[in-house]
């Protein structure tokens, strides 16, 4: 093909196709940067998309906007790296943000307390907490807070880690996601740290998983 070779239209809207990061479908048909910017599913559905099934989802899309407008996020945690969550407790939602959904603060993922039905949480691929498990949540303890702010105050080599947020939902689109948190220890216990907020967040999504009263610091 020439340089100047005519493209193909984008197979949902008919715009044209072209910048970086287009997602494709199905038998590799490009979408234009319109349509692949709107889209949050799990990377498997792409595979055997169509273009149906693409405007579907759009449609899909524009109603979860018109949804997350609607409520009144009385929680909203934004601490956590590369990670946002907020919670209606009396509208029976919560809202997730995370590179991992393909999705952005104006339209993030809205999920109904229903759609909920899994959770399990592990740092460095060890799992640390699910929704079977009755206790509070436990990500540190006095002593590695005090060691994590030392270790900041030293100005030492931090060490990398990862937690790996898995949950399962009756969301078409979303029925499993395994949301990965990459973070340095200093980030997680240190001066300002996040290990409080990532805590509420577990605890929130296993109450409600769970059916219990939600607990979380205000």
């Amino acid at each position: 093909m020439g340089l100047f070779s005519k493209k193909d239209a984008c197979p949902v809207c008919g715009g044209e196709v072209k910048g970086l990061f287009l997602i494709k479908i199905g038998d590799k048909q490009t979408l234009c940067k319109n349509c692949s910017k709107q889209i949050s599913m799990n990377k498997s559905l792409l595979e055997t998309a169509t273009p149906e099934f693409i405007r579907e989802h759009l449609d899909y899309r524009k109603k979860n906007a018109e949804k997350y407008a609607s409520h009144n996020w009385s929680v909203k945690i934004h601490s956590i790296p590369g990670f946002q969550f907020g919670l209606d407790e009396a509208g029976k939602a919560i809202y997730l943000i995370h590179d991992d959904l393909h999705d952005n603060e104006d339209n993030p993922v809205v999920l109904s307390f229903d759609q909920l039905t899994g959770y399990e949480l592990y740092r460095r691929k060890k799992k640390m907490d699910d929704m079977e498990n009755t206790g509070p949540i436990t990500l540190d303890t006095k002593l590695s807070a005090i060691g994590g702010i030392a270790q900041f105050a030293g100005n030492k080599t931090a060490s990398a880690e990862s937690f790996q947020l898995k949950l399962t939902t009756t969301d078409p689109y979303w029925k499993e996601m395994d949301i990965k948190i990459d973070f340095t220890s200093t980030q997680l216990h240190g001066l300002g740290g996040f290990a409080k907020d990532m805590r509420q967040v577990c605890q929130i999504i296993k109450n409600i998983i769970r059916k219990e009263p939600i607990r979380y610091e205000s």
